[in-house]
């Protein structure tokens, strides 16, 4: 009778025994599941800013375009009128390389597919973009000096008095913080984030 009852127990055992990888596979394939969603999302809401941020620069390459055929009629003062074009000329030049790099890192996102790429790779191309993207706030900000220095020009404060000119400094240098920090930190970064955390997840969950 005891042997019957041990021949049960043992039977019973390598039954849980059986199942318990079926139970840890499941689980695994959830999670594997689960962060290669939040990774393809943020994915998508990255290709999403960028195309946006292409419609808006050919919007903005069109709006220029007429306004540059019209601005001569429009403007009398000479002086004013070369200024203005040199503004113009500096937007059209930013916009046309930021258009390229845009269009450039939206492909490098797009070409990102989490379900058929090993995870290294996925890794490896966000870090990439992650670079790229220190590139561009580094060039974002030697431009905002640049533009700044035009508009200031153009706009001749450097005939105002020096305590007016302070204040337009100041406040040039506060909304370009403002709006770097809105669009990098809050939007680009936030995704980013997310996606380098997720798939650190997958790579520890890979390798176990």
């Amino acid at each position: 009778m005891e042997l019957d009852d041990l021949k049960k127990s043992w039977a019973a055992l390598d039954k849980q025994l059986q199942r318990a990888p079926v139970a840890d596979a499941g689980r695994l394939a959830e999670l594997i599941n689960t962060h290669k969603t939040h990774a393809r999302r943020s994915l998508k809401s990255l290709s999403g800013l960028l195309r946006a941020s292409v419609i808006i620069g050919i919007a903005a390459l069109l709006i220029m375009g007429i306004i540059a055929l019209e601005m001569p009629q429009e403007i009398k003062d000479a002086q004013v009128r070369i200024k203005t074009l040199v503004v113009m000329a500096f937007i059209a030049i930013t916009v046309i390389v930021g258009l390229w790099w845009d269009i450039k890192s939206y492909r490098w996102i797009k070409a990102i597919r989490v379900d058929e790429m090993p995870v290294v790779e996925v890794s490896r191309r966000i870090t990439t973009f992650k670079r790229w993207v220190k590139y561009e706030v580094v060039a974002i900000c030697v431009w905002a000096v640049l533009f700044n220095g035009l508009y200031y020009w153009l706009m001749g404060f450097h005939n105002a008095p020096a305590l007016l000119q302070a204040l337009v400094i100041a406040a040039f240098i506060a909304c370009d913080a403002a709006i770097i920090y809105v669009l990098y930190k809050k939007l680009l970064y936030k995704h980013l984030d997310n996606i380098n955390k997720n798939i650190e997840e997958l790579k520890d969950i890979c390798t176990e």
